[in-house]
């Protein structure tokens, strides 16, 4: 019976070795964010940001957004008339788009009003690497820590949020793509040009649950 336990012990400890970091490369550790602003004063969970754009809050849309300067682009890909849904037929695509207020980042898209999608490229510029000291200036230390990633991976200082909701993801360089409530974002980050800022082409796209909710 000892030689029994002896013997399931050995092949317990073989079959964890598998599992787990490797010990051969570097410790995994999360990265922790701290902000002096206070849950009142926060742009997110304060509700500082909707001055920011009030007319745009509560859409069924969502918008670009710097972290590091809270500069914001909304995406219209359902149409409002003083804060009413247009649900009719358009007939009509759109290109919008352009700079930040602050040349932070800029983006080049088209918009298929009626297909409920919108399609082109994102330029990071200066907004390529997050400042999480800048980040820290407009959020709370709850809301970095749910934004931004813990892996000490690369992530850009532009995300996208939904403007139902307020949630945020941030782009990153491994991410494929990534659901925002009721919509998908599709991300396609371009190689590295000498001289010229990192490009990410996107599509996005409305896609709600059909059918009702399964779980």
């Amino acid at each position: 019976m000892k030689k029994f336990l002896t013997l399931l012990l050995a092949l317990l400890m073989i079959a964890l070795s598998g599992c787990g970091p490797k010990q051969d490369g570097p410790a995994f550790q999360e990265n922790v964010y701290l902000s002096s602003t206070s849950a009142a004063d926060c742009y997110l969970c304060g509700g500082g940001i909707e001055s920011l754009i009030p007319e745009y809050w509560g859409q069924k849309n969502i918008a670009l957004i710097s972290l590091n300067t809270f500069d914001i682009k909304p995406i219209e890909i359902h149409r409002y008339d003083n804060g009413h849904l247009i649900e009719e037929y358009a007939g009509v695509i759109s290109f919008g788009g352009g700079g930040s207020v602050n040349g932070g980042f800029s983006a080049h898209l088209m918009l298929e009003y009626d297909r409920g999608y919108a399609t082109g490229s994102l330029n990071f510029r200066d907004d390529e690497i997050l400042d999480a000291g800048k980040a820290a200036s407009f959020l709370c230390s709850s809301c970095m820590n749910d934004i931004i990633p813990k892996e000490t991976g690369q992530c850009f200082g532009v995300g996208a949020i939904n403007l139902a909701t307020k949630e945020v993801r941030l782009f990153e360089e491994s991410l494929g793509g990534f659901g925002l409530g009721d919509f998908y974002i599709d991300c396609n980050l371009k190689e590295r040009r000498t001289g010229e800022p990192r490009q990410m082409d996107v599509l996005i796209f409305y896609c709600p649950v059909r059918y009702g909710e399964t779980f």
